[in-house]
């Protein structure tokens, strides 16, 4: 699985999904904390990763603005909310990273 691929995370959450669905699944609690577990980790991971594309989109709207006409306060705000995505991106690779499977 891809580190940041939307579909294959979705694909994976719905394959997970259908495991709790089947017949007998509860009946493994090992197992079934396992599949819940991994569940949990990838609908996270998929959030955030939204997330972070959705303020991407943001900073670039707040971009263009900024091509258009110059403005000193846009300028500051476009600046901090790159830096917090920027710090939100860390983060999330880092998360991503520790959380693989080897």
């Amino acid at each position: 699985m891809g580190l940041f691929d939307l579909d294959e995370i979705e694909n994976r959450i719905h394959v997970l999904e259908e495991k709790t669905m089947q017949e007998g699944f509860w009946n493994d609690s090992k197992s079934s904390s396992a599949v819940l577990q991994e569940m949990k980790l990838l609908k996270n991971k998929h959030t955030k990763f939204v997330k972070i594309k959705e303020e991407l989109a943001n900073l670039k709207e707040l971009n263009d603005l900024l091509l258009l006409e110059e403005d000193t306060e846009l300028v500051k705000e476009l600046l901090k909310n790159t830096k917090g995505l920027e710090h939100e991106l860390e983060k999330f690779e880092i998360e991503t990273l520790l959380s693989r499977k080897i």
